[in-house]
């Protein structure tokens, strides 16, 4: 057994994540078999852009200002359906295409945090958390599956359980940026590390993270193989590092929110709103 050590950037996570996901076994027999729902997040528009080169609306998003929002309301798909190799926009029918879901299907949706459990959310900054929150619900209880692709750099201390019953969207006096709670997420965590043994057939754990300047909220990691199956990592990290990788997304809705701005009205206790910062 060999051993290779690698640390990659939050995008180089997302690019790797990204490549990874699309060799889940899941993940092939629903687009053989069944339907795909992508959510949108920057890393689930990531894996669309490389599929179907269609880039997701971003809506919430976190920045050294807080947990902001775009500035507008644009026309572009936040949640889109695959099917029979064609996509549509499901923004304002996601709960009943839900419902129609079967074990052949599949839903993938990034997360804003994961545990030491493997428990994982999503922050909610809307009532509900939109169409999306309502139509969760339906997601485990009509049997189908759930992938959720997110950065080792969003494991956090404590256990979600606990964090969720205690956080809420409501009651804070202050927020930099706009208040949220956070929505359970039931299903399989593909992580960087997920990534890396599904590409190859090898071992891989974290053995460090944090980094200077465009490394903040790297990670480090050591992957264990045979020879053969580190040249093929070794192939694909190094064509990742070469990329100039730009944020995933709708390039109008990466634009985030500056008070006041069209999605103000729903959010809560923003400090930018407010006038305070």
């Amino acid at each position: 057994m060999d051993k290779l050590q690698v640390s990659l950037t939050v995008e180089e996570g997302k690019e790797l994540i990204s490549l990874g996901i699309q060799k889940h076994p899941k993940f092939i027999n629903s687009i053989e078999k069944g339907k795909i729902l992508f959510k949108g997040g920057t890393t689930v528009s990531r894996i669309t852009e490389k599929l179907l080169n269609v880039s997701l609306r971003i809506s919430g998003r976190v920045t050294s200002r807080g947990t902001v929002s775009s500035n507008k309301i644009i026309d572009s798909p936040h949640s889109i359906l695959l099917y029979n190799g064609k996509w549509k926009n499901i923004d304002e029918t996601i709960s009943d295409e839900v419902h129609g879901f079967t074990n052949n299907d599949l839903i993938i949706c990034g997360a804003n945090a994961f545990d030491y459990k493997g428990r994982a959310a999503l922050m909610a900054g809307s009532p509900g958390g939109g169409n999306v929150g309502k139509s969760m619900s339906s997601w485990i209880s009509e049997g189908a599956s759930v992938l959720i692709p997110v950065g080792t750099e969003k494991m956090i201390p404590g256990d979600l359980d606990e964090i969720v019953k205690r956080s809420s969207r409501t009651g804070k006096s202050i927020s930099w940026g706009m208040a949220v709670g956070l929505i359970p997420l039931y299903g399989e965590l593909f992580t960087e590390v997920e990534a890396i043994k599904t590409i190859a057939d090898a071992d891989c754990f974290v053995i460090g993270a944090g980094g200077l300047g465009e490394a903040q909220g790297c990670t480090t990691f050591e992957i264990w193989g045979v020879t053969d199956e580190l040249k093929k990592l070794i192939k694909i990290i190094k064509n990742i590092k070469t990329k100039d990788l730009n944020i995933s997304g709708d390039n109008e809705s990466l634009v985030e929110c500056s008070a006041i701005c069209d999605n103000c009205s729903r959010h809560l206790s923003c400090g930018y709103k407010r006038g305070v910062f």
